[in-house]
């Protein structure tokens, strides 16, 4: 059995900027989905989701401080991108079962794959700085 310990800090920052890179390719390849295939989940999963991520968003904003009405509007925001962000993944998901990879060349895949590795590590490092001040 292999085993591989993250206690390397820099083991742990390229584990997490390959998992948002491939999140970020799911997401690209799910958008490619929707415009060829359509919707990748039945409507009311989608409202499922839209709703729970709802109630999540607005509980957050006014645990925030948000005013009443504007926690809502946050919500419903907040509840817009996140279930786009599922739809994308799932298309992307279902996109590459369906063998969608094979259709494109092995250079766009790996051009796509680095510059989404370089936009983690610059996110990643953001959100790194942002969050020590919290």
């Amino acid at each position: 059995m292999i085993r591989i310990a993250l206690d390397n800090y820099f083991l742990q920052t390229l584990a997490t900027v390959l998992g948002m890179s491939f999140t970020m390719i799911a997401v690209a390849l799910g958008i490619m989905y929707l415009f060829e295939t359509g919707l990748p989940l039945p409507a009311p999963v989608i409202f499922l989701v839209f709703a729970i991520g709802f109630i999540m968003g607005s509980v957050f904003f006014e645990r925030r401080g948000a005013e009443h009405p504007w926690s809502l509007v946050g919500g419903a925001v907040a509840s817009m991108g996140i279930t786009f962000i599922v739809m994308s993944v799932v298309g992307g998901i279902l996109f590459l079962a369906n063998g969608g990879l094979n259709t494109m060349p092995m250079d766009t895949v790996l051009y796509s794959l680095s510059a989404c590795m370089i936009v983690s590590m610059i996110t990643l490092n953001f959100a790194s700085y942002k969050l020590q001040y919290i």
